[in-house]
């Protein structure tokens, strides 16, 4: 591979070191979280499901529901409308206007309607600022945390942001370095030597999930970082620098205006025959709806399709508001193809891993994995390997307790969810204490076992409990059994507790076999608190 001169060859590895030290932690748990985002769809769907399902994700007889729903709502807010699947069965429809806050920053506020997509009945009213509405929905709360958490930390906006894209930032540098400094790629992609030396082992397989898993690191933080710094600032300052901060006007400007302005009254196009003439053509399902200029002569339906088989790029397809008439099919930016355009399209998909459906996301979910073990092994190899130093010996306690500690919490978040969803407590603020106690609780846990092996066997062995336990938990919550689900085609349902089920049995194998004991070392006594 690529051969440096051996001070150079240092360099780069102190870089690739302490990119990885300084800002691994949060990486780990971006990463992490990511792990579990890929299957958003999949949790909402395990996690709150409705006893009766649809084949469709837009269902015959929306167009009744929505002009129902239109009859309720306030006509300030009927300027635009979205449409898309809550999960488990269940469809949103958003009625937004665009406005400005007292800082003068834009905002959106409206009214959001919640209806069983099976009945159209609705199931729950929400209104006010967005992002106040996103915190108030109950059926998706749990993917919604965990999305949440992925892509900015729970922290405020644009802050959240500005971290995971700083964060994809130093995981493409680790990516690069980690390109530079190995110099016999090929032969490590692999080489797993067997050693008595446990250490030197698990430097061996440090490499080698690494080595694999370079050109997948690579993708996954350029595209986190585009995501993190274009909603943060990119955007924002495109529209204050070249549109006076008008950000509706730079988006009708980067996704094209495909009908010239009138604002006339004119009655709402039929949604039903919208939806048979775009499966016609596409031979897909939408995955979200938009309705711009709702009630209006130049109101627009834009309805985003899923790639077509073999593709990696979405399209959407553009209807008029007014008669339903069939407009164009167009790219993501633009009203015509472009290399841009194209570029644009591809990041999303590359990012998420669903362009080939539950195929594509396992493939992404075991890359994304591969990438944690990365990132976690390569903190404990670098601070253990400093061991004799005070700061690194605390630094490797931290570790500990992230490395092993996180998993644990997130796997908490789930019984948060079901014991507010039994209760009617807040669902958010329940996830957000079983997430903040059981690290807590792991955070005492290393405090008192100091020992690594008898902290990885905890963690596993914990993990595996809260695995196994974590279908029932959600039946005793008035989750669907597999009988009813599978009866009402929600295979997603069985699908996730099996996974479950498999991945705590394995967890439990490991802790039998010794494959948390690598190690013997304890955590220095000096370093720590004195424990009873």
């Amino acid at each position: 591979m690529v051969r440096l001169p051996q001070n150079e060859t240092k360099k780069l590895l102190a870089i690739h070191g302490w990119s990885g030290v300084l800002l691994g932690l949060l990486l780990y748990a971006v990463i992490c979280t990511g792990v579990a985002a890929v299957f958003e769809d999949e949790i909402k769907d395990w996690s709150s499901a409705l006893p009766t399902r649809t084949e469709a994700e837009f269902p015959l007889g929306l167009d009744a529901a929505m002009r129902r729903l239109a009859s309720e709502t306030d006509a300030y807010f009927l300027h635009d409308l979205s449409i898309w699947p809550a999960g488990g069965g269940r469809l949103n429809l958003l009625f937004h206007v665009h406005e400005t806050d007292a800082r003068g920053r834009p905002i959106e506020r409206g009214v959001e309607y919640e209806v069983d997509g099976n009945t159209m009945r609705t199931v729950a009213r929400r209104e006010g600022v967005l992002d106040d509405i996103g915190g108030e929905r109950r059926s998706s709360a749990l993917a919604d945390f965990l999305v949440d958490l992925h892509v900015r930390l729970h922290l405020p906006n644009p802050y959240g942001l500005f971290l995971t894209g700083v964060l994809g930032l130093v995981m493409m540098i680790a990516a690069v370095t980690g390109f530079l400094v190995h110099r016999h790629l090929i032969k490590e992609l692999f080489t797993l030597r067997r050693r008595r030396d446990q250490l030197l082992t698990a430097r061996d397989v440090h490499v080698v999930a690494g080595a694999w898993n370079l050109p997948f690191a690579f993708i996954l933080a350029f595209t986190g970082s585009f995501f993190s710094f274009a909603s943060a600032f990119a955007l924002p300052a495109m529209a204050m620098v070249a549109f006076g901060g008008d950000q509706a006007k730079m988006f009708e400007t980067l996704i094209g205006k495909a009908v010239p302005e009138d604002a006339r009254a004119a009655t709402p196009a039929d949604l039903d025959a919208v939806l048979r003439d775009v499966r016609g053509r596409a031979g897909e399902e939408p995955y979200f709806i938009s309705f711009e200029h709702y009630g209006r002569a130049d109101g627009v339906i834009t309805l985003f399709m899923e790639p077509r088989q073999g593709e990696l790029t979405p399209i959407t397809y553009l209807y008029s508001g007014a008669n339903g008439a069939f407009l164009q099919d167009k790219p993501l930016l633009g009203l015509a193809p472009s290399f841009g355009g194209q570029v644009y399209a591809l990041i999303g998909p590359l990012h998420f891993g669903n362009f080939a459906g539950p195929l594509s996301k396992t493939v992404w979910f075991a890359l994304g994995f591969a990438g944690a073990y990365v990132t976690l092994t390569g903190m404990l190899l670098w601070t253990q390997r400093r061991a004799e130093q005070r700061a690194w010996r605390r630094m490797g306690a931290v570790v500990h307790w992230v490395g092993y500690g996180l998993p644990l919490a997130l796997l908490a978040c789930p019984y948060g969810y079901f014991i507010a969803l039994a209760s009617g407590a807040d669902a958010i603020s329940a996830q957000a204490v079983a997430f903040l106690g059981t690290a807590a609780l792991a955070l005492i846990v290393v405090l008192l076992l100091r020992r690594h092996d008898a902290i990885r066997r905890a963690a596993l062995f914990a993990g595996a409990a809260a695995m196994l336990a974590m279908p029932l938990v959600r039946l005793a919550a008035g989750g669907l059994g597999w009988p009813a689900a599978l009866r009402a085609g929600i295979a997603v349902v069985p699908a996730v507790d099996l996974a479950l089920l498999f991945a705590g049995l394995v967890c439990l194998v490991l802790v039998r076999r010794g494959f948390a004991r690598p190690q013997s070392a304890a955590l220095p006594d000096a370093d720590l608190p004195e424990t009873a």
